[in-house]
């Protein structure tokens, strides 16, 4: 927490809005209140417009194709909670290799069993080809229905157990690679201010 996860995050969004125009980033965040956040920082650092969709809002008018596809082509950046990104990929109102360039998974420790992260990943992602890094920068149906991009960030991956095999299937369930800076906690701490804590009686 604090360590600059969600601003490489924006760096990343940012990247893909002005490169793949085409294609929408979508932005997971496991709680209602972490999407609204994530939302707003967003937004704050971007220049293009980022919707938001998420648990607390009500989800019965998400079941509307048509509403879907404006909302979609009104947006370059998409954050909502799994859930709703899992529902809309079943009833079809998502194609995952044709509509998204980038998903990132904020809190992403959470994509196994079944987790709807786990089951985005399971059901839909890895049932797509790889995405070819020969055909970087060439636009054609075919690369069109390969896998987006994915982002995983993790401030506290494990909570006990076995870290190496955790590691493993997260970086397995998430086709991702944990990366961690090369900093210690005390170069950290220089740039990161945690929060101090006050008891109230």
């Amino acid at each position: 927490t604090g360590s600059g996860k969600t601003h490489t995050a924006v760096l990343h969004l940012k990247h893909e809005s002005e490169r793949k125009l085409e294609k929408l980033s979508w932005f997971l965040a496991p709680t209602a209140a972490l999407c609204e956040q994530q939302c707003n920082v967003t937004k704050d650092a971007l220049h293009v417009s980022v919707g938001l969709i998420s648990g607390a809002l009500a989800l019965y008018q998400w079941k509307d194709a048509s509403l879907w596809k404006s909302v979609l082509s009104a947006h370059r950046v998409m954050v909502s909670t799994p859930q709703v990104l899992l529902d809309a990929l079943r009833h079809g109102y998502i194609l995952m290799g044709m509509d998204i360039g980038l998903i990132i998974f904020d809190e992403a420790h959470h994509a196994v069993d079944n987790d709807p992260y786990n089951r985005i990943m399971q059901e839909y992602y890895h049932k797509l080809p790889p995405m070819d890094p020969s055909l970087t920068g060439i636009v054609s149906s075919q690369r069109r229905m390969r896998r987006p991009m994915i982002m995983s960030l993790i401030a506290s991956p494990i909570f006990g157990g076995n870290v190496d095999k955790a590691f493993r299937m997260i970086e397995t369930n998430l086709d991702s690679v944990i990366v961690s800076p090369c900093q210690t906690r005390s170069s950290l701490a220089e740039f990161v201010h945690r929060p101090t804590f006050k008891h109230i009686v």
